[in-house]
Order: structure tokens, then C-alpha cells, then sequence
């Protein structure tokens, strides 16, 4: 995509320093589609090309209702239709009721997603792994699911998979929540020789380390240039990383390996990784009070050890309306990339509770010396809503990059708005005649 070429990103410090502050509109309502309104309680999203058509896929758990569903992009033409949307049910039977998350993995590791793993607690306290065993995705009998952990008393609230021992097929990771006394961890599952995903009893897990209260956010990324995965994670209360120790052979012991535990910064929880410059090293932005104008912190990294950081506030004087500041509100999810067409990086948040559910801030100078960002609204204000994480990809194809998150409501009490994207206006958007959306498929209209 063309927002994201190295020569555009490599411009934006350099623009920056020298810009005057820009004019911009407070309040820009995107337009809001529905992908699915038909469960209770949707808890998050992720995003991939799972049937391999170019098109952007969706995948989300509801909570309440105890759904995981799988959703096939219809192509630009019909995307904004909730109809033209394949629901498919990917269970397999599995009881899914207290969902926290599911996510798209690549088991054999060549590069295209072949399953789902799902995280839940509650009283199904598990983790799913969910593939397709026959020929059609669109079809629930297709589909094939196992526990990992049927005996393990966890609650598992994120897992991701990728290789971490440099063996067989793709490994898990996974982050639960303090339960019954037992404090909150970072587990890893070795992947079995051979791999195949229904070989459940031979996913063994292992201890990495402890998180505080819950893991919020769960990313596999080499943080010290060494070719081996580490573990980067987020609790209620700071961001940090477990050092893949190496040295794995096929018959050692990983559980008497050390996972050093690096903190990055002890303030803060959901955060998203950022490249704004052309440096080599990625950036870290993470969420941090809803009390105060401090939205979020921009950690830059300043070497390739991941050991080193150096933090600049993103702050806002407008984050929350005097008739609200004394309300609940708090940030759910956050991500970055060029949204707005101008060559200044953006970061997009959502929230919870009393306020504007997603909101976009861009800095008015660099970043080290601009204490205020400009914040600009894309839904309007609530008395009270549940957003999730959220995903900037181009849902509908026509070049721009676009919102994809999940509404919860407040579960047993009202269901939510559900799964849906939010679609950026900055460029007109591919459409066949004949084929436009009915009123009724509206979540919103568009506002100034």
C-alpha cells in the first residue's frame, strides 16, 4: 500500500519539523458498516487473508453468547453490506462462552493462516485451537477444534503463535490472568513433532513468567536482533519483554530455561509497535491515563538491544468535555499508520465507557518536542459503550486504510453493536452500480 513506502515514512520527521500547526476538524464521524450484529457481547477482532483473495478477513469471539465466528471479506463492491458477509462457526462444538480473544495463526509456518486459536475464561477456562480439516472455510462441518489445556485451571485472556524453539511447527504463546490465588503468566506451548494440530495431549506448556494482574497485550517479536522470537507483553501496569533464551535442542528441557523479564516502562498497558522513521528500529506507543491529557507515551527505541527507551507524552487538552472528565472512561485499544493523507503518523485509539468511542491523534511538531497532539473524533459521543482493540487495514480496497474493532455494549445487558469497521472518507470508494447499501445496513451516518 502506498501510505506505508519507506520514502514516505522516512519524510515524515523531516516535514514535521519545520510545519506550522495545522487546521483540523475536532470532530470527523467516519461511517460506520456492520459485519455482524446477530451475538452478545463481541470481545475483539483479528485480521488476515485466510482464504488467500487479497481481501482483508475478519475473525472475532463473543463473550456472552459464546460465538467465534470467522468472516470472509465480500470484496469491495458488497462490503458495506452485512448480508454479503460469510458467517461461518468455527467452534466445532467447543464451549466458547467467556471468550477473550481469537486470532489467526500460521501452524505450518509457510506463510499463510491456517488456523484459529481462541482464549477463554470464565467457566470454559481453555485454550482452542481451531482448523480447517476439509476443502470449503465456509463450511462449520469443515471445521475442527481441540482444547489444549482441558485440565489446567487458567484463565487465558491473549496466544499467538509463531516458532520458538526453531523446531517442528509453529509454538503458541498465550497470557492468562490472576485466578484462585495464582498470579498471572506468560505460558509457551511447544508445537509436537509432526504438528499436527489435533495431537493435543502432546502440546506441552511451560512457564516464561508472570505478568501483572492480566495479560492486555501479547506480541512474538525479536526485540534484540539475536533471529530468535521473544515475548513481548503488556499488563494492567507496564510494558515489557521475556528474552527467548535459545540453545534449544531437540532433547533438552525447556522447562529449566530462564526467560529474563525486561521492562520497558512501568506505566501503561494496550500498546501497538510503530515505524515513523526510517532508522531500522521500530517504536512502541502505549496507552496510559484516562484521567488526565496524557493519552498515551511514545517510547522511541534508541538501540537495538530493546533494553533502552526514551519516552515522549501524547497528550490532548481536549481528550475529555468538561460534562464528562468525571466519568468512566478507558483506552481499549490503540494502533498506528498514515490514515489522514498528510506525512505526519497517526495513532488511533479506542475506548470504554463515557466518551467518543475512536478517536484519531496526529502530532502538530515532531514528536520529541511537541507536547500537544490534535485530536480528532471519528464517532460520536456516548453516554456509555465498550470498543475493543481495533485494526487499521484497508477493509474495502481503495487505498486508504480503515477501522476494524468491535462494540461490546455491557454484555448480559445490552448486546452491543457487535463486529464492525468504521471507513475512512480519504479516498471515494470502489463501488459497482446496482450495488449500493441499504439504509437499514447503517450504523451511523457521517457528521463534521
Amino acid at each position: 500500500m502506498k501510505f506505508f513506502h519507506r520514502y514516505k515514512i522516512g519524510l515524515v520527521m523531516i516535514s514535521c519539523l519545520g510545519a506550522a500547526a495545522p487546521s483540523y476538524a475536532p470532530n470527523i464521524y467516519w461511517q460506520k458498516w456492520a459485519i455482524d450484529t446477530n451475538g452478545n457481547g463481541a470481545d475483539g477482532v483479528y485480521t488476515g487473508d485466510i482464504n488467500r483473495d487479497g481481501l482483508v478477513d475478519v475473525v472475532s469471539g463473543w463473550e456472552q453468547s459464546g460465538d467465534l465466528r470467522l468472516y470472509l471479506n465480500p470484496g469491495p463492491a458488497t462490503v458495506r453490506q452485512t448480508a454479503a458477509w460469510s458467517h461461518v462457526d468455527i467452534s466445532d462444538g467447543i464451549a466458547i462462552v467467556g471468550i477473550e480473544d481469537a486470532a489467526f495463526a500460521d501452524l505450518d509456518l509457510d506463510g499463510f493462516y491456517d488456523a484459529v486459536i481462541s482464549s477463554r475464561e470464565g467457566d470454559t477456562r481453555s485454550l482452542g485451537l481451531h482448523w480447517l480439516a476439509g476443502d470449503h472455510l465456509e463450511n462449520p462441518a469443515d471445521w475442527r477444534g481441540v482444547n489444549l489445556v482441558p485440565a489446567e485451571h487458567s484463565s487465558y485472556m491473549k496466544a499467538r503463535a509463531a516458532q520458538i524453539d526453531g523446531m517442528d511447527g509453529a509454538d503458541i504463546v498465550a497470557g492468562t490472568r490472576n485466578l484462585d490465588a495464582e498470579e498471572a503468566g506468560i505460558y509457551w506451548f511447544r508445537a509436537p513433532p509432526g504438528a499436527f494440530p489435533g495431537n493435543a495431549s502432546q502440546w506441552q506448556r511451560f512457564y516464561i513468567g508472570k505478568v501483572d494482574v492480566k495479560t492486555v497485550t501479547l506480541v512474538i517479536k525479536d526485540m534484540d536482533a539475536d533471529g530468535l522470537a521473544d515475548i513481548v507483553f503488556a499488563g494492567r501496569n507496564g510494558v515489557g519483554w521475556f528474552r527467548n533464551p535459545g540453545h534449544w535442542t531437540p532433547g533438552g528441557d525447556p522447562a529449566r530455561a530462564t526467560w529474563e523479564r525486561i521492562m520497558i516502562t512501568a506505566r501503561g498497558s494496550e500498546f501497538t509497535f510503530c515505524d515513523h522513521i526510517v532508522d531500522g528500529r521500530e517504536d512502541i506507543i502505549v496507552a496510559t491515563s484516562h484521567d488526565s491529557g496524557m493519552v498515551a507515551k511514545w517510547l522511541k527505541r534508541l538501540d537495538a538491544t530493546g533494553r533502552h527507551w526514551e519516552e515522549y507524552p501524547i497528550s490532548s487538552d481536549s481528550l475529555r468535555s468538561e460534562h464528562s472528565s468525571t466519568r468512566k472512561f478507558v483506552i481499549k485499544g490503540v494502533a498506528c499508520g498514515y490514515v489522514d493523507g498528510d506525512e505526519r503518523i497517526d495513532v488511533v485509539f479506542t475506548g470504554s465507557g463515557d466518551g467518543h468511542g475512536v478517536f484519531m491523534m496526529s502530532p502538530r511538531t515532531d514528536i520529541p518536542s511537541g507536547l500537544s497532539w490534535d485530536l480528532v473524533n471519528l464517532t460520536p459521543y456516548a453516554d456509555y459503550m465498550k470498543y475493543d482493540n481495533l485494526r487499521l487495514v484497508d477493509m474495502d480496497a481503495d487505498g486508504d486504510l480503515d477501522v476494524v474493532t468491535t462494540e461490546e455494549g455491557e454484555g448480559v445487558y445490552t448486546a452491543g453493536q457487535g463486529v464492525l469497521w468504521l471507513e475512512n472518507p480519504l479516498l471515494p470508494a470502489i463501488t459497482t452500480a446496482g450495488t449500493d447499501t441499504p439504509p437499514d445496513e447503517r450504523l451511523s451516518s457521517p457528521g463534521g
